[in-house]
């Protein structure tokens, strides 16, 4: 799969590809081991299995997301997501979250360690529930929003 972004954050993202059995390649604009830069996602996406963008930063997370063509999720084998749950496309679940039952979560969203969301909650597309946040039984974050780590998000 391709990962664009080699940051710290695509690091993280690598890792969790490679646990759930992944090869990966980058693309990154200032990486020097990467295949490409991020504009080359069209010219070289058909030669990988899929493609996820690693671009912790919500504002920066879309744009290059819905070019991608086969979206990649990523969800780390220490992680509880119920069978009810929605995971949208692009999406990265960290270890150690919880993703309760009749949760729905938006593309490109990142649940990072620790995290959970809880029964009923809607986290809209290309948000970010930062470490150790906790979304509320039935709250919803809107689309973009970044969840701070160790807040209670309780809005309805």
């Amino acid at each position: 799969m391709l990962i664009l972004g080699a940051g710290g954050y695509g690091q993280l993202v690598g890792e969790i590809a490679e646990l759930c059995g992944f090869s990966f390649a980058f693309l990154d604009d200032n990486f020097p081991e990467a295949v490409g830069k991020l504009s080359d996602l069209e010219l070289l996406e058909d030669e990988y299995d899929g493609a996820l963008v690693a671009i912790e930063n919500v504002a920066k997370r879309k744009e290059p997301s819905v070019k991608i063509k086969k979206p990649v999720t990523l969800i780390h084998p220490r992680t509880v997501v119920s069978p009810s749950a929605e995971i949208g496309a692009g999406c990265v679940i960290e270890a150690n979250a919880v993703v309760s039952a009749n949760v729905v979560i938006g593309n490109g969203s990142f649940i990072c360690a620790g995290s959970i969301v809880n029964h009923n909650a809607n986290v809209e597309d290309y948000c970010q529930v930062d470490c150790n946040a906790v979304v509320a039984t039935g709250a919803k974050v809107d689309s973009g929003t970044k969840v701070e780590s160790c807040t209670v998000w309780n809005k309805k």
